[in-house]
């Protein structure tokens, strides 16, 4: 991102033909894991939903998880497991404030995308058994996009 001199701001953001690459590959690590029940949404950089993606077996939760933590991902500018992990070594409880916030899901298996260095939009995967293996199909959708994002 940068800043004119008039303030007038130029910021990159995810367009929705990538999305849907990441959408896409992300639902088939899933599906090459033998993940029957799976959602995966991409974000903008601002959190705003560009693709969501269900797999036939998945639940409606699992459709706002995805999208809450891809939302949560790009907000933060980093990986929601990261954010969980501190908070599970602080005390295991999340700052109650976190809790009446729209939209935010601490839990991982969200991710940012970035080109370059700039925050371009994220990714959030559910459905997984485990966070850390909804990341690793996040990751994955990330992979399938990366060169068309240098």
């Amino acid at each position: 991102m940068s800043t004119a001199a008039s303030g007038v701001l130029t910021r990159h953001d995810l367009g929705v033909d990538l999305a849907l690459a990441a959408a896409q590959a992300a639902l088939a690590e899933s599906r090459r894991r033998g993940y029957p029940r799976f959602a995966v949404a991409v974000t903008n950089r601002a959190g705003h939903l560009l693709v969501l993606l269900k797999s036939d077996d998945g639940g409606p939760h699992l459709v706002d998880s995805a999208r809450r933590k891809a939302a949560t991902a790009a907000s933060m500018n980093a990986r929601t497991s990261k954010a969980s992990k501190a908070i599970d070594e602080r005390s295991g409880e999340p700052d109650p404030h976190l809790v009446y916030l729209n939209d935010i899901l601490i839990v991982g298996g969200g991710v940012p995308i970035h080109a370059g260095d700039e925050l371009v939009g994220a990714i959030g995967v559910a459905g997984s058994p485990g966070s850390v293996h909804a990341e690793e199909c996040a990751d994955a959708g990330i992979a399938a996009i990366a060169e068309s994002l240098s």
